[in-house]
């Protein structure tokens, strides 16, 4: 009996740790991978590095994978991309470099070995070296040890921003500060004065008879054959003299992308494409081909693929912008976000973007939504906004200097009024007339950055200098002076119990109940002084948004959110909490959900197979390297071997534990110590737990 109770009592515990794992609160990201920064083709896939992480494109379906900072790269802001010999994917971002072998993740920054974490650039030669050009030098991984050059070893400046080999092995480096070439010994470097047009590289690539290309920042680009230089500017028929990426093609042209389109080169002529033609955007960060000849452009508004007849593009119904500034949630639960490029809209599932072309102009600093469900954003350019449900209505204040009037901050009164606080007072609206309200006549006093309305329908703006209330006939002026933290007020929140909650820009937080200031700051536990929204959820917790991170108040404890927690940017510039509890916090660098959430379907390939297998190597034979594809249904051991006619091992290619997947692996003829194998058959073992195959390989030297 006792026993049918000690298993009943170890079912509900069960039960319990199931129903409150499904319910604990985690992290999903939200960002916006249209800015396309670096690109690299993978067989059947497009790698496409962001400003909001990494995209994985199947060229096959359309499907594709987004990988952030959740999944294990160190920053979603990817610079540069690379791909070894054995698949693993290297990403260069703004702080420091990760390895993907297609399971694991692993990050090298500073304390590893790189030179700086900032990399622009990668490059991988035949020895399977890592070369990393970075805002500090070159680093030089060989597996194991970091080596670094900069310019005390000859290297011509230490911010690297492309890197290319060229077929005798000799390193090549575009610096801010001209070309650099090492050949392993000795640094030769070319400047302006000997013959090269502009020392501020951007790219490099190199054309099968050795002949050097360069695109530089502002001078076109510069070809050097022959030991000299000849440069083409946008007087010889190049679109634009700010060159971002080179390419070259099967047939020898040339492929530049500049800041204000594509320039194709074919020796004698210059062809420009731009939006006319088919790109999604003139400003082009990236240029790949693949081998069928295909070119690929990764722009600021996604990625388009020329076939040399037809236009083909490539993006993500998402976030239309990372840098998110505020945050509401209508009367359905749709979540609405200012951007600095128009409103993304998100119902949980889809995503509906508003720009310029739907009446929508100019960063939107603040959104509300009125009894009637309309929303409300404020702009640049003394704009108001009302959408409707279909339409937006612009209404401008009634300001001769409107245009440099920026509206920061809405609120709505209980009469529907809106309330606009903007760089010269307080503008209210009643839908037909506009009432200024110039606070003093100091200019500081005027600049309102905040602006919320309590109970007693007070009015509440924060400024440059102070807090004021205004009760409908006088204005109320709050300073150090009576107890606040700092002058400068960027964020207003008020509580259940009418407290009244300041962020200030270099003080921290200050609370005010109507006759007692507290200030709260870094000592006591808040993250930083710098406070840029309040939030206050249903529990009565503060929520606060600063430069470094999210801290939480519950009136005791502090707890603080850092991108090492999960958040996806430290930056962080307003919160919203919806009628779940959910926190939706707008940063910088995309959005960041804290909440209760199902798995969500999405639109990533199904990359589990259904089977073992191992495909035949391609090509077959080869002379330089080989592919080998091999499929795992579930998580297993895997141990891929190279042998000879007598069954000698000559190389280990894999010997891991990896997921359920679809993986490949590239030999290149060498044994486990480096050396080039002799002509002829070999044996490749695929061998798991539960599946062992082989198959032929000749090998041609």
């Amino acid at each position: 009996m006792k026993m049918k109770n000690y298993k009943y009592l170890y079912l509900v515990f069960i039960l319990i740790f199931v129903k409150l794992s499904y319910s604990q609160e985690r992290w999903v990201n939200y960002t916006n991978t249209q800015w396309i920064n670096c690109l690299k083709i993978e067989r059947d896939y497009l790698w496409a590095g962001t400003e909001g992480g990494v995209v994985r494109w199947n060229l096959k379906d359309g499907s594709y994978r987004k990988y952030t900072t959740l999944d294990g790269l160190v920053s979603n802001y990817v610079i540069s991309i690379a791909i070894d010999l054995e698949g693993n994917k290297w990403f260069g971002t703004g702080r420091g470099v990760t390895k993907f072998d297609g399971t694991t993740w692993v990050t090298y920054t500073k304390k590893d070995g790189l030179s700086d974490e900032t990399v622009y650039s990668i490059a991988i030669d035949s020895q399977g070296n890592k070369w990393f050009g970075t805002a500090n030098g070159v680093s030089k991984l060989d597996g194991t040890i970091w080596t670094t050059y900069d310019t005390s070893d000859g290297l011509a400046n230490n911010e690297v921003h492309a890197i290319a080999i060229d077929l005798e092995g000799n390193k090549w480096f575009g610096t801010a500060g001209g070309v650099s070439k090492f050949d392993g010994k000795n640094w030769i470097t070319y400047t302006m004065s000997d013959g090269l047009f502009n020392n501020n590289i951007t790219s490099i690539v190199i054309e099968s008879n050795g002949t050097i290309w360069v695109g530089t920042f502002g001078g076109g680009i510069s070809k050097f054959y022959r030991n000299k230089w000849i440069t083409y500017t946008a007087w010889d028929g190049l679109v634009n003299n700010f060159v971002n990426s080179i390419a070259i093609d099967l047939e020898g042209n040339k492929w530049v992308g500049t800041r204000n389109g594509v320039s194709k080169f074919d020796g004698k002529n210059w062809t420009t494409y731009s939006e006319y033609n088919g790109l999604s955007d003139d400003c082009i960060y990236s240029i790949e081909i693949d081998l069928e000849g295909n070119i690929w452009f990764g722009t600021t508004k996604g990625v388009n693929k020329f076939n040399r007849i037809k236009w083909s593009t490539y993006t993500l119904n998402e976030l239309i912008c990372n840098e998110v500034s505020s945050i509401t949630i209508d009367l359905e639960g749709n979540i609405w976000f200012g951007t600095a490029e128009g409103v993304s809209k998100f119902d949980w599932k889809n995503w509906t973007n508003y720009t310029k072309k739907d009446g929508l102009r100019g960063s939107v600093y603040s959104m509300v939504v009125d009894l009637d469900g309309n929303i409300w954003a404020s702009s640049s350019g003394g704009r108001i906004y009302k959408f409707d449900k279909k339409n937006w209505i612009k209404y401008g204040l009634n300001d001769p200097w409107k245009w440099d009037n920026r509206v920061n901050s809405i609120a709505i009164d209980s009469m529907g009024n809106i309330w606009a606080g903007a760089d010269r007072g307080v503008h209210k609206f009643d839908g037909i007339e506009w009432i200024v309200y110039t606070i003093s006549d100091k200019w500081d006093q005027n600049m309102v950055q905040s602006i919320i309305i309590d109970s007693e329908e007070n009015i509440w703006a924060g400024t440059w200098d102070g807090v004021f209330k205004f009760d409908g006939n006088n204005w109320i002026h709050y300073t150090t002076a009576d107890g606040l933290a700092h002058n400068k007020v960027f964020s207003i929140a008020i509580d259940s119990e009418e407290n009244k909650w300041f962020g200030t820009w270099g003080g921290g937080v200050s609370k005010f109940d109507g006759k007692n200031w507290t200030t709260y700051t870094t000592a006591d536990g808040l993250i930083h002084n710098n406070v840029w929204t309040v939030a206050i959820d249903s529990a009565g917790n503060k929520w606060f948004g600063t430069p470094r991170g999210v801290s939480k108040f519950d009136g005791a404890n502090w707890t603080t959110y850092t991108t090492e927690n999960g958040l996806v940017y430290k930056v962080v510039s307003s919160i919203a909490i919806d009628s779940k509890g959910n926190k939706w916090f707008g940063t910088h660098g995309g959005i960041s959900f804290l909440g209760k959430v199902k798995e969500n379907d999405n639109n990533e390939e199904n990359e589990i197979p259904e089977s073992f297998q191992l495909k035949q190597n391609y090509p077959n034979p080869f002379n330089t390297e080989t592919t080998i594809d091999y499929y795992l249904k579930e998580k297993s051991k895997v141990v891929i071997k190279i042998y000879n006619l007598r069954g000698q091992e000559v190389k280990t290619l894999i010997n891991t534990y990896k997921d359920a997947g679809k993986y490949y692996v590239k030999w290149t003829g060498r044994d486990n110590s480096g050396a080039v194998v002799a002509s002829g058959l070999y044996i490749c073992t695929l061998k798991t737990e539960k599946y062992v195959k082989s198959i032929k390989m000749v090998f041609l030297k």
